[in-house]
């Protein structure tokens, strides 16, 4: 039964992407604002954690996250216009989608536009987040490594926000310089139950950017009404506070970044999250039940200068965390820190297309020992980036 029903899924997606291929096709024949756009990267990594022997494995997204989107644009007068975006995820070391059973993954947007601003309805990525047209964490060139590779990525360390369905978010720029956004989520993951029953997320962000200098902030609130893989129904709500700026000299861009994070159920974000259980707080049911939540504040510096005709990355990211809620063990540790250095370098083969190798080393000490294997560990990738 559980064969069949995937292979009816798998069937509807296949089905969907062929349609909305064709019409893609057609409508790219009549109206030139319709494109086709993606990114493929590819390569493969070699991870050794502490106490694990080393791992060699095929990987997709090593620089960038692998993706295909379909996006368009119609002029409606006076300066307005629609637009939709639709992308979705890819792995391409084996073809498949990047979410299970979500198709447009990374954003399925219509977006209503003007003099007066944007306003996005769909499935997008959060403010506090890289992925999607609204992700502001590109935006404000954020990253130092510009990678997404584990520990590399931005969320090897700090905590976002994920994807969001049910999404309005608000875009505007009052002058040149500054661009404001707000953004609500009606339900994250559904809002099927009454409102006051759904999960609910808040987000303002605000970027000041003029020659060469950033500075940006985002702050977040996830309420939650329900309960979830690693939270109660009854969860203090998780906020959180990011700030970064940085400035281009000549070719050299320096970064700082900072975040502050109030009882939030993870550390670290995406693949790198580490749960209360992982850390030795309890089972599932023990930690997820705790109102409380993880304090977090995270530091990151790191700078990129051109190199050989290339360009060299370097960063250093410092998390401080502490857990404030529930364990199954009194004498558990709920203080520790991780730290995690990197270094990449890339080199471009032509406009689309460029070649790279990273490495980073991770070091947990205190409540990351129960996680010693993912907290502690050496990380190196090489790869293709392809730009279309």
């Amino acid at each position: 039964m559980i064969f069949k029903e995937k292979f009816s899924m798998n069937i509807k997606i296949i089905k969907s992407a062929a349609a909305i291929t064709c019409l893609t096709a057609m409508s790219a024949a009549a109206a030139s604002s319709v494109s086709v756009y993606g990114v493929i990267d590819t390569g493969f990594g070699v991870s050794k954690g502490k106490g694990q022997a080393a791992k060699v494995q095929a990987i997709s997204g090593g620089n960038a996250a692998s993706r295909w989107g379909l996006k368009g644009q119609e002029d409606l007068g006076g300066g307005s216009y629609v637009k939709f975006v639709l992308e979705q995820g890819l792995k391409i070391n084996n073809g498949e989608g990047q979410t299970s059973g979500v198709l447009f993954d990374r954003d399925s947007l219509l977006i209503i536009g003007g003099r007066w601003g944007e306003l996005g309805f769909g499935r997008s990525g959060s403010l506090m987040g890289t992925t999607g047209y609204f992700g502001q964490f590109p935006k404000m060139s954020a990253n130092p490594m510009a990678c997404n590779y584990l520990d590399a990525a931005l969320i090897g360390s700090l905590v976002n926000s994920g994807m969001l369905n049910n999404s309005v978010t608000y875009q505007v720029k009052p002058t040149n310089t500054l661009t404001l956004t707000a953004q609500y989520s009606n339900g994250i993951s559904t809002d099927e139950a009454k409102w006051a029953k759904n999960n609910h997320y808040y987000g303002l962000s605000a970027q000041y950017k003029n020659q060469g200098f950033n500075l940006g902030t985002i702050f977040t609130v996830i309420d939650y009404r329900q309960s979830g893989a690693n939270n109660g129904a009854d969860s203090d709500p998780t906020y959180n506070l990011f700030f970064a700026v940085n400035q281009t000299f000549d070719q050299t861009r320096v970064h700082f970044d900072y975040q502050h994070v109030w009882n939030s159920r993870s550390l670290g974000g995406g693949p790198n999250a580490f749960y209360a259980k992982d850390l030795g707080f309890g089972s599932t049911a023990v930690v997820k039940g705790s109102k409380k939540g993880f304090r977090s504040d995270t530091f990151v510096i790191g700078a990129s200068t051109p190199l050989a005709g290339g360009r060299i990355f370097g960063a250093f990211k410092w998390n401080v965390g502490k857990w404030q809620g529930t364990s199954a063990k009194k004498d558990a540790d709920r203080d520790g820190n991780r730290w995690v250095a990197s270094l990449k370098y890339q080199y471009p083969l032509s406009k689309r297309t460029l070649v790279y190798a990273l490495g980073t080393y991770a070091r947990g000490t205190g409540m990351f020992n129960k996680a010693e294997a993912k907290a502690t560990r050496l990380l190196t990738a090489f790869g293709v980036q392809h730009n279309f």
